[in-house]
C-alpha cells in the first residue's frame, strides 16, 4: 500500500468520509494500539457530567462479565511467550479504569452515593483478580496495570464513602484498600489518605480497628 498516494487522496475526502475510516481503524486496532494511536488525545478532552444511573448499569454489567469468564483467555505458557499479555487482559484492565475515572467524576459531581457502588464493584473485582481468581490471565499483572490516576480514584472513592458512611461503614470500607496498599509498599499511602478524609467518629473507630487488625499502614 502506497502511503503517499492514500494520504494525498485523504486529503480532498470530507471530514464525514475521514471519521468513518477513523471509526473503522479504532474498531481494527488492539486496546495498546488504541493508546498509542489516541491515547494523547484522549487526555485532552474535557471531562463531562456523568449520568450515574447510566454508569452503575455498564458497571454492574461489566462485573457480571468478568466473573462470567468473559475476559479470562488463558494460553500455554513457555519461555518464549511467558511475557505475553492477551488482548482481553489489556482490555479488562483498560475498562476498569475507564470506570474508575468516571466513578470519581461522580464524586467531583457530589454524587456520593452512587459513586460508592460503583467503587465497591470495582474494588471487589480487583481483590478478586488479586485473588487469583479467573477474571484476567497472564504471567505477571495487578493494579499497575490499571489505566489512570490511582491515587485519584482512591482518594475519590474515600471521599464518597466518608461523606455517607457511619464510622462502621468507613472503616470496613477503608480497611481492604489499606491492606493492599500495604502489600504494594504503601504507595498510595491510602491510611494517610483515609485518615485525612475521615470525619471525627470516622477517624478514632478507623485507627482503632487498624491498630485491633494489626494492618501495616506505613506511618
Amino acid at each position: 500500500m502506497n502511503k503517499d498516494r492514500l494520504f494525498d487522496h485523504l486529503k480532498t475526502q470530507e471530514h464525514s468520509k475521514l471519521l468513518e475510516l477513523l471509526s473503522s481503524a479504532f474498531e481494527a486496532m488492539d486496546t495498546c494500539q488504541r493508546h498509542d494511536v489516541f491515547g494523547k488525545l484522549i487526555k485532552e478532552i474535557p471531562p463531562s457530567p456523568v449520568d450515574g444511573e447510566e454508569l452503575l448499569g455498564d458497571i454492574e454489567a461489566f462485573h457480571s462479565s468478568s466473573m462470567a469468564g468473559y475476559y479470562y483467555e488463558p494460553f500455554n505458557i513457555n519461555s518464549k511467550n511467558f511475557s505475553d499479555i492477551p488482548e482481553e487482559t489489556e482490555k479488562w484492565f483498560d475498562e476498569i479504569g475507564d470506570h474508575l475515572e468516571d466513578s470519581s467524576r461522580l464524586t467531583d459531581q457530589g454524587d456520593h452515593d452512587i459513586a460508592v457502588q460503583c467503587f465497591k464493584l470495582l474494588h471487589e473485582l480487583i481483590d478478586k483478580m488479586e485473588d487469583g481468581e479467573e477474571i484476567v490471565f497472564a504471567e505477571e499483572y495487578g493494579t499497575w496495570m490499571i489505566t489512570g490516576d490511582e491515587k485519584r480514584f482512591v482518594n475519590s472513592y474515600l471521599t464518597s464513602l466518608s461523606a455517607i458512611s457511619t464510622p462502621e461503614e468507613y472503616a470496613a470500607g477503608s480497611i481492604p484498600l489499606i491492606k493492599r496498599d500495604s502489600y504494594e509498599s504503601f504507595h498510595n499511602k491510602v491510611y494517610s489518605t483515609a485518615l485525612k478524609l475521615a470525619a471525627k467518629e470516622q477517624k478514632a473507630l478507623l485507627k482503632k480497628e487498624v491498630k485491633i487488625q494489626m494492618i501495616r499502614t506505613g506511618l
